[in-house]
């Protein structure tokens, strides 16, 4: 349901969600959900989705699995180092009271 009377509060956009171009000056809502986007006309007759997700499980703007590069962080399971440095001593040393090991 796309409306132009609708209640605004301090912390809502003022451009359009689906063109981030355009001042708002219609709310659009769905009858299954409470979340309303608030767009320009244009936007709102053409059926536009809004680009804006505030907290969706990826992110903040709109980011999804498919748009997500994972990098080098991404490929697996983790794996070492390519130096591991020098091997732990073997036994243990034993703390000295007194003082904090070194």
């Amino acid at each position: 349901m796309i409306t132009t009377e609708f209640e605004t509060s301090p912390t809502d956009v003022v451009v359009c969600e689906a063109c981030w171009i355009e001042p708002v000056e219609t709310a659009r809502t769905t009858p299954h959900s409470r979340v309303r986007d608030l767009l320009c006309i244009p936007c709102a007759e053409g059926g536009y989705a809004a680009r804006v997700d505030l907290f969706p499980p990826l992110g903040v703007f709109g980011l999804n699995g498919r748009k997500l590069k994972m990098g080098k962080h991404g490929s697996g399971s983790p794996k070492m180092p390519p130096d591991p440095g020098p091997p732990l001593p073997s036994p243990a040393p034993t703390p000295t009271p007194g003082r904090p090991p070194v």
